[in-house]
């Protein structure tokens, strides 16, 4: 694996629950209700908050990958085994991912925290002592303004 730059513009996404984290790691995408997408969604990687559901892994970031590509899609087209769920006509972007890779170290939540989406770099993700220091302030738009150059959308 090649390291990534410094510079590298990350997300840190929540996984709700374990089952999510290994769909990420086995079918290789990651799914983002539309109405609840961050202004800031492109990025070259996702990092995986992991929340109480993962028990003694609970409140940390652990993994990231590398983002491919983002497609918009309905929910029943990502869950085809949920037809009748009350959302499934709701858009998601269908996030794909290249394989998950384990950080050096975990990043924990000091304090328990509600953390939805953090923009922020490798460089930050790579020094974190806890998961305050992966707040940065708002880059300059040309930096994430770009929005989704690079990446394929469909």
């Amino acid at each position: 694996m090649i390291e990534p730059d410094n510079d590298a513009r990350v997300l840190v996404v929540i996984v709700p629950q374990p089952h999510d984290l290994e769909r990420v790691c086995i079918a290789g995408w990651y799914r983002l209700p539309l109405r609840h997408a961050p202004p800031q969604l492109a990025a070259d990687y996702l990092a995986f908050y992991q929340p109480a559901s993962f028990g003694a892994a609970r409140w940390q970031v652990q993994y990231y990958a590398p983002v491919l590509r983002y497609q918009l899609v309905q929910r029943r087209d990502l869950l085809p085994d949920e037809p009748n769920h009350p959302r499934a006509g709701d858009h998601y972007y269908r996030i794909d991912v290249g394989p998950l890779y384990e950080l050096e170290r975990p990043i924990p939540a000091a304090r328990l925290r509600r953390i939805t989406f953090i923009a922020t770099t490798f460089g930050r993700l790579r020094q974190a002592i806890d998961i305050t220091d992966l707040f940065m302030p708002p880059p300059p738009p040309d930096v994430w303004g770009a929005g989704l150059a690079g990446k394929s959308i469909t």
